[in-house]
């Protein structure tokens, strides 16, 4: 590791210290120490952009661009404040636990303070594929709604609210979800679950196999049941490849995987689902989809979908599977046996890359699909 990242990486990130994982495979590799020079920084090169997915909290440019620097910067911050204080923690997460709602702000300061220097000397070129221009090549199927909107004050900011026909304040998700059912079709919320259960259940013999030389024991707490108010979960022990959910590791895999989806494809789907549901529990823990919710929604889309376009998700999402599990549609809805994947947007809510990726994969491969615009309505 880099010289400049030592103080900080020794007091608050020491469970890092001693093992780092390569990028697009995850192997861990053991950290030999410190020297100088490591980084483009410290060699006065340029540095590499390298942006994280846009996600829920986390879909502004610079937070995506900047995320290394931002945090950085927040650790510093934390250091500061410590220092001054005279308080002593053991890492950033046990001062994230003592101290919530300082973090909180140190990480919008932090955040804050990169935006401004961006505007006065950008470090990293911001631009990306617009939805404009991927629409433009991408024709995907669009339908507009006009509903009622409203805003709301929470604390010092204001948050905007979809107007139901209840004359409730919901999301757009539920706006959609009850447009849809006046249509005549019943709606569940998807987005990664359903890619998730699909392989964690049907993938589950191969990822967990162990005759395969990079497969570890991994230990976590459990997500079921976990939520931000209830954040001690047991902890839970199951096999996992050390390069899981890499392109590598489907590349490493590929022989087996093609024979699974080959046995797959002779096989009834609906009825090995519920056999291998109990033997893929920890699987399923691990990538969040441990519930009901997600179970139903994988039987559902077994029962509407043609098993061939289950097996071609499958095969899509395990390719390159922490790259391709974001970007799935917000809905999964159907009326009988009509089924149809829905990307449910605001109007300053853009497609993120993810979901253009996913989208052009759709269309591609004939998946029912379509992006539902809610507009505000005009008022009279």
């Amino acid at each position: 590791m880099c010289e400049c990242e030592k103080e900080l990486a020794l007091q608050f990130l020491p469970y890092q210290v001693k093992f780092g994982s390569h990028y697009g495979t995850s192997i861990r590799f053991p950290v030999s120490g410190f020297a100088s020079k490591m980084c483009k920084e410290c060699r006065g090169e340029k540095e590499k952009a390298h942006p994280r997915a846009a996600i829920y909290g986390q879909k502004g440019k610079v937070e995506r661009f900047y995320w290394r620097e931002i945090y950085k910067t927040y650790l510093e911050s934390v250091r500061s404040f410590l220092k001054e204080q005279k308080i002593v923690v053991k890492n950033i997460i046990e001062f994230e636990r003592k101290f919530p709602q300082k973090a909180k702000t140190l990480k919008k300061e932090s955040k804050k303070h990169w935006q401004g220097l961006h505007k006065k000397s950008p470090k990293y070129c911001l631009k990306e594929l617009t939805e404009a221009a991927f629409l433009s090549k991408v024709e995907v199927p669009q339908k507009h709604v006009d509903f009622k909107y409203a805003q709301i004050q929470k604390g010092n900011h204001k948050i905007g609210k979809w107007v139901n026909q209840k004359g409730k304040l919901v999301s757009p998700e539920d706006i959609a979800i009850e447009w849809y059912e006046t249509q005549g079709f019943s709606a569940r919320k998807c987005e990664r679950r359903l890619i998730s259960v699909l392989v964690a259940i049907f993938c589950s013999s191969v990822i967990q196999d162990k005759k395969d030389p990079q497969t570890r024991l991994s230990m976590r707490s459990s997500t079921k049941d976990w939520s931000p108010q209830n954040r001690d979960s047991p902890l839970i022990q199951f096999l996992l490849p050390e390069d899981f959910g890499s392109k590598k590791y489907f590349e490493r895999r590929a022989k087996k995987f093609n024979e699974l989806f080959q046995k797959l494809r002779n096989s009834d789907m609906r009825r090995l689902y519920e056999e291998i549901l109990a033997p893929s529990e920890l699987l399923r823990d691990y990538l969040w989809v441990n519930n009901n919710e997600a179970e139903e929604l994988g039987r559902i889309a077994l029962k509407v979908m043609p098993q061939e376009l289950v097996l071609k998700c499958i095969n899509w999402g395990i390719h390159n599977f922490w790259d391709r599990q974001p970007g799935w549609p917000d809905l999964f809805i159907l009326k009988n046996s009509h089924f149809k994947f829905v990307e449910v947007k605001t109007p300053k809510d853009k497609l993120s890359l993810d979901q253009m990726q996913w989208f052009a994969w759709a269309i591609k491969e004939n998946v029912p699909c379509e992006i539902l615009r809610i507009n505000k309505k005009k008022l009279k």
